[in-house]
């Protein structure tokens, strides 16, 4: 393991004792025999803040057991050099709960801080997490997750006050299944914080508000399934991500009746879960540079190019927020063409499109191109077409593919799912069906596949396609 390690920083010859010029005591000098082997082992002569970088990246348990390798790695991980990294989850509490606590307790008393993580995904009594949150050791602490296990219907476990104490220094937070306090005016800033998740939590519209308002540097946002919100605005120069998913109580009512999202002048990418169900109105306005919309859903057919758009689900100014989205996913009945060909009117720099057909026996998709009335994506920038639930029986789901075979100039790629499992001689009828071998851009590849899954999974904002599966 040592060879592998000193291989990874090659030419690093920095000692621990080096602190010392700086007045600070090393944890650890070498010996007699760690002095005749250091040739060959290199990394035990990194300073004590590189090697406490690393081990405080590690998981809990790894990171303690860190302390058996040697005599160089013992002092680290409960010293100042290896910022605490404490998850607390089902796998760290199997067994006795009272005593996985207090091993907790241990930790935080032993260790001096500062800490970069505190994971918290098992419930415990109120009084002692809110104990180990008022630890010394979490002092100035970067990455907090409060994220009970799920509990039935809409009852969260109480979040302890204390967790808003971090407010200065957290970057990183996530709020799971907990009822958040009552926050008053003024409301608790979070100059540093750039991520932030709220999933089940029950908030009101006010608390949420002021919070949000408080995160002057937040980049990413994600609230999945809230309770208590019945409008929602979003507004921040500083987003660039954004997703949301609405609640729906027992009566399977959406709780969220309006998400407005304006003046978002670094927005680039927008997702909307389960747009079919609400809330009713979603408006964007102000978001010039989004780069990645969806799930638009259901009433789709009434847009039009350069207008306003009110409808059951979707309100859009068109105008501000099209010109700049490359990417798109669409729910759409039928498949309805028309619907879509208005939309690709509308993203004329869209380069992926893709589409969850739910199949409709009265939809008309038969449509010629007319080349004196041009849909610029088509012509010049769409490269990827993915469609969901194919079902070659059915003449409106051909056409509807058809479309973008014999259309689609620069396609690249289009990846058809079939609903059913079909031969091989099947395939072939469809790809024929298909008109393939007429397809407009002579480079495409065009692929009818098996596919069980229904919708498309989200793989996170990290990726530069979360929805492209050839990518996991």
């Amino acid at each position: 393991m040592e060879d592998a390690a000193a291989a990874a920083v090659p030419g690093a010859h920095a000692s621990a004792s080096r602190r010392s010029d700086d007045r600070q005591v090393p944890l650890w000098s070498p010996g007699p025999r760690e002095q005749q082997r250091s040739p060959d082992d290199l990394i035990s002569h990194l300073p004590d803040d590189v090697l406490g970088a690393v081990v405080s990246l590690l998981p809990t348990k790894d990171g303690a057991r860190t302390q058996v390798l040697s005599r160089r790695w013992r002092p680290l991980w409960r010293s100042s050099a290896a910022p605490l990294n404490l998850s607390i989850d089902r796998r760290f509490c199997a067994g006795d709960a009272r005593k996985h606590a207090a091993v907790v307790s241990r930790i935080l008393s032993d260790h001096p801080g500062p800490a970069r993580q505190f994971s918290l995904r098992q419930a415990f009594p109120p009084g002692q997490i809110d104990r180990w949150l008022r630890a010394g050791s979490l002092a100035r602490l970067q990455e907090l997750e409060i994220a009970y296990t799920k509990v039935h219907g809409d009852v969260c476990h109480p979040m302890p006050p204390s967790a808003l104490c971090f407010a200065p220094t957290l970057r990183a937070a996530k709020f799971g299944s907990c009822e958040f306090p009552e926050l008053t005016a003024p409301s608790p800033k979070f100059p540093r914080l750039k991520q932030l998740t709220l999933c089940r939590v029950s908030i009101s519209e006010d608390s949420l508000h002021g919070m949000l308002s408080g995160c002057i540097a937040l980049e990413s946002l994600s609230l999945d399934r809230n309770i208590g919100i019945g409008r929602l605005c979003i507004s921040s120069p500083t987003v660039r991500r954004f997703s949301f998913s609405p609640h729906r109580d027992k009566q399977g009512i959406v709780t969220c009746q309006e998400l407005l999202v304006q003046d978002v002048p670094r927005l680039e990418r927008l997702i909307l879960h389960d747009s079919h169900i609400g809330p009713a109105t979603i408006r964007i306005t102000g978001a010039p540079k989004l780069e990645l919309l969806g799930l638009l859903s259901h009433g789709i057919s009434t847009l039009k190019p350069g207008t306003t758009v009110l409808q059951k689900t979707i309100d859009v100014s068109l105008t501000t927020i099209m010109h700049k989205v490359k990417i798109l996913v669409v729910d759409s009945i039928g498949p309805n063409l028309d619907a879509i060909v208005g939309l690709l009117k509308c993203f004329t720099f869209l380069e992926r499109l893709y589409v969850i057909s739910h199949p409709q026996e009265d939809m008309n998709n038969v449509r010629k191109y007319d080349p004196l009335d041009p849909i610029e994506c088509l012509e010049l920038h769409l490269k990827k077409v993915v469609l969901k639930n194919y079902d070659g029986n059915r003449t409106q789901v051909i056409h509807f593919a058809q479309f973008f075979v014999l259309n689609a100039k620069v396609l690249k790629e289009m990846e058809i799912g079939v609903v059913n499992r079909c031969n091989s001689k099947w395939m072939r009828f469809q790809r024929k069906r298909l008109q393939v071998q007429n397809r407009a851009s002579r480079d495409a590849q065009i692929e009818l596949k098996w596919d069980t899954k229904k919708s498309f999974k989200y793989h996170g904002f990290s990726e530069a396609d979360p929805f492209d599966m050839s990518s996991c």
